[in-house]
């Protein structure tokens, strides 16, 4: 076991030392290469700003915002409970496997908005 290491470090290390050289030497000759600017274009003598990476946020609503939103969403929690029994009304009145109400799809309709408007109040 012992020889196979031996033999396995005397091929390895070479070899790495070998490839770093040559990385080395590569690295250093790639430094030296002159640059050449095609004529007609000018080297820009400050680097390129690069942009953000996170959005820019909005600054938090204030403590009157967030009271105002509070009483709306208040509110319309108030309106949704109030069209969802509506709805709960019209299926109970209609069949559906017979046949689909236009007045129960507009609800869902209502209901669906106002969910959204409640989702995005809680957001901010």
């Amino acid at each position: 076991m012992n020889a196979e290491r031996r033999v396995f470090l005397a091929v390895v290390i070479p070899g790495a030392a070998w490839a770093g050289a040559n990385f080395i030497h590569a690295a250093s000759a790639f430094a030296r290469a002159p640059q050449s600017i095609p004529q007609g274009q000018q080297q820009n003598p400050l680097p390129p700003q690069n942009p953000p990476l996170l959005p820019k946020l909005p600054p938090p609503p204030s403590a009157a915002q967030l009271r105002q939103n509070q009483r709306d969403i208040r509110k319309d929690v108030d309106q949704l409970f109030s069209l969802a029994q509506e709805l709960k009304n019209l299926a109970a009145k209609s069949d559906a496997a017979q046949e689909l109400s236009v007045a129960l799809i507009t609800k869902t309709e209502q209901i669906e908005k106002l969910a959204k408007k409640i989702r995005d109040l809680a957001r901010d």
